[in-house]
């Protein structure tokens, strides 16, 4: 039996087809498209039928309100900026000052050992010495008598008049007075004699007058009489003496020689540079050749005095003594000026063996009000007028007196801006 073909069919794989590779798409570069503008006829245009409207013309009158009121706008801001600029308030104060003062006690060692302490000297001496000085007379007392003057007697009897020591004679006035010798007055004559006041003081001294004689009869007293040409003295008289006042100028030029002479003998050994002295002047004696009020044409005066003297640095002294000022300084106070030359210096206690010495320092200062002061802060002012400003700085007894200066001339209250007001202290 013929053998029978196999109908089957073989597979074959199947090849994929081979994918070709895209090469690759060329960028083509892009190309703007520029719109060309055609021209357009006025005839075109018409053909077109298009309508064109022309908008309304604005009315220049609302141009000009927009300038002005942009003028307006600017011009604000210009004054306002320089309003903010300029405003400024100067307050001016009178301040019132009070006198600081500081006193201590300082040590004068010949070796200082502490900072406080000051190199200094002591020494002593005493002189004596006896002047004579002449009387000014300047000085004048009253001195109490009885007065005495001279009167003419009269006798208009035929015969003479006897008349002893002490027959009275009397003014007008009722002053009384005595014949100091007895006298006989011839008749139809006159002599002159001397009379003396009953009573001393200035009642005897009488204006030339007359005088009747009390002791003789009524009759005898029309024909015998008395008559003075000069006026009397001796009732009160001022004379020229030394008084106290002359003996106690006598005495204090007496010791100023003393003195300066001790001055002169104690600093001859002081070193130059201690140029701070401070005396200690003890007068031991003092005698007058005469006393108080009596007439004398030169008088004489003893004195003896003692001399202490403490010498020390005083530039060193003057430091100390102004820090001590300036620790007594309050919290919104301060000096005008210090002035050292004012310092006073006297000696308390010195030992001449150790060269040791205490001396008494003084000094002080006028403060017056600083810009540091609570009181002048200057928020404090804000919106106060000059009035205002015055009463509240002089109620305190910040100042005897403020002025205020502001700027602009239209500007009459404080800035609120603090940094435009200015305190000037006076």
């Amino acid at each position: 039996m013929p053998e029978k073909k196999s109908t089957s069919k073989k597979r074959v794989p199947l090849k994929k087809p081979a994918v070709k590779k895209k090469a690759p798409a060329k960028i083509k570069p892009a190309v703007k498209k520029v719109a060309v503008k055609k021209k357009v006829t006025v005839k075109e245009v018409e053909e077109l039928e298009v309508d064109i409207h022309q908008p309304a013309a604005v009315p220049l009158m609302i141009y000009r309100r927009i300038a002005v009121t942009f003028v307006f706008v600017v011009a604000a801001a210009l004054i306002a900026v320089l309003y903010l600029a300029t405003v400024q308030a100067v307050i001016h104060v009178d301040s019132t000052e009070s006198l600081l003062s500081t006193q201590f006690v300082a040590n004068i060692y010949d070796v200082p050992v502490q900072e406080t302490d000051v190199r200094g000297a002591v020494r002593t001496g005493t002189l004596g010495k006896t002047q004579t000085f002449e009387s000014t007379g300047d000085s004048m007392t009253d001195i109490v008598g009885r007065a005495t003057g001279e009167i003419t007697i009269t006798n208009e009897m035929n015969f003479t008049q006897q008349l002893v020591a002490t027959t009275r004679f009397l003014t007008p006035e009722g002053v009384q007075f005595r014949l100091v010798d007895g006298v006989s007055v011839p008749g139809g004559g006159s002599v002159v004699a001397t009379v003396q006041a009953d009573d001393a003081g200035e009642v005897g001294d009488v204006e030339p007058t007359s005088f009747t004689v009390p002791g003789l009869s009524q009759s005898r007293q029309k024909l015998v009489y008395a008559q003075s040409s000069e006026s009397f003295t001796g009732g009160v008289t001022t004379v020229a003496v030394v008084g106290q006042s002359e003996l106690d100028a006598a005495a204090k030029q007496l010791q100023d020689e003393l003195v300066a002479d001790a001055k002169a003998m104690l600093s001859a050994d002081i070193d130059a540079e201690l140029t701070g002295e401070s005396y200690e002047i003890a007068v031991d004696e003092q005698v007058f050749s005469v006393e108080p009020n009596s007439s004398a044409a030169a008088f004489d005066v003893s004195m003896t005095v003692t001399v202490s003297a403490v010498y020390y640095d005083r530039e060193s002294l003057e430091q100390i003594a102004v820090s001590k000022l300036y620790d007594g300084l309050g919290q919104g106070q301060m000096f005008i000026s210090v002035d050292t030359g004012e310092m006073l210096v006297g000696v308390e206690a010195y030992d001449i063996e150790d060269q040791e010495a205490n001396v008494l320092v003084s000094l002080e200062a006028p403060a017056i009000t600083s810009q540091t002061s609570a009181a002048l802060e200057v928020s404090r002012f804000v919106g106060m007028d000059e009035s205002e400003v015055r009463d509240l700085l002089v109620g305190e007894g910040v100042a005897t007196d403020v002025t205020v200066e502001f700027f602009p001339f239209w500007v009459n209250t404080v800035p609120r801006l603090k940094d435009h007001i200015y305190i000037d202290i006076r």
